[in-house]
């Protein structure tokens, strides 16, 4: 990983892509909230909020729910709120981190962009689903890392931002449901494998790691 933060990454697409509406499922702590200058939503099931979150954004909300009551409510329709820019970074297994993808994209235009945090462990313990374990870790990917392997069929750039890299995901389709209907095949594939068994040269393999730098400078 390079020195330039997925905190920073994120808020370059926001200025670059002139996004208007943010949406953060898994804002916890409000740090990457906090960054946001345009109207946002944010998701958690537990708000421990550190940040100053309040800044110039002209419209920002809380909702204390699961990602998938937040959007099983409804209430992006209702509002007529349209994401630009989604940023996924809620519970670390792969089955919810996929349904956020699935779910974030059908709530998105076209023209939008989801961001999903930890898809570069550098480590095969950060990437455990065993959750008694990761109060012990540093650092917990989970198995985040498996949305990709679900996801190349997409525009996926893996950004190698510090310290876990990001996933940027362009060429949404709104309509496409191929994901869902694919939804139990998919956690059959990939819910039991683990990146020891596959390996992580076998995974990386798989995509090329872009500079920041240069993702923010083709933005």
């Amino acid at each position: 990983m390079t020195d330039v933060s997925y905190l920073r990454v994120l808020s370059e697409i926001e200025a670059r892509r002139n996004v208007e509406r943010y949406l953060e499922i898994g804002s916890r702590s409000g740090d990457s909230v906090s960054r946001v200058k345009c109207s946002f939503m944010a998701v958690d099931p537990e708000f421990a909020i550190r940040a100053d979150v309040f800044n110039q954004s002209e419209a920002m909300m809380f909702f204390q729910q699961t990602s998938d009551d937040f959007f099983a409510s409804g209430v992006l329709g209702r509002l007529g709120w349209v994401p630009d820019l989604t940023f996924v970074d809620g519970m670390h297994l792969f089955e919810y981190a996929l349904r956020d993808f699935m779910n974030a994209e059908k709530a998105m235009g076209g023209s939008g962009m989801i961001c999903l945090h930890d898809i570069c462990p550098f480590d095969y313990e950060m990437t455990t689903r065993n959750l008694s374990k990761v109060d012990h870790l540093t650092a917990w990917t989970g198995d985040v890392w498996k949305v990709v392997m679900a996801l190349l069929d997409l525009t996926v750039d893996i950004v190698a931002a510090r310290r876990t890299g990001l996933a940027c995901i362009s060429n949404l389709d709104p309509e496409n449901r191929v994901l869902e209907q694919e939804y139990d095949a998919l956690l059959k594939r990939y819910k039991d494998l683990e990146l020891a068994e596959l390996g992580a040269g076998a995974y990386y393999d798989r995509f090329d790691l872009i500079d920041p730098e240069r993702f923010i400078s083709n933005l």
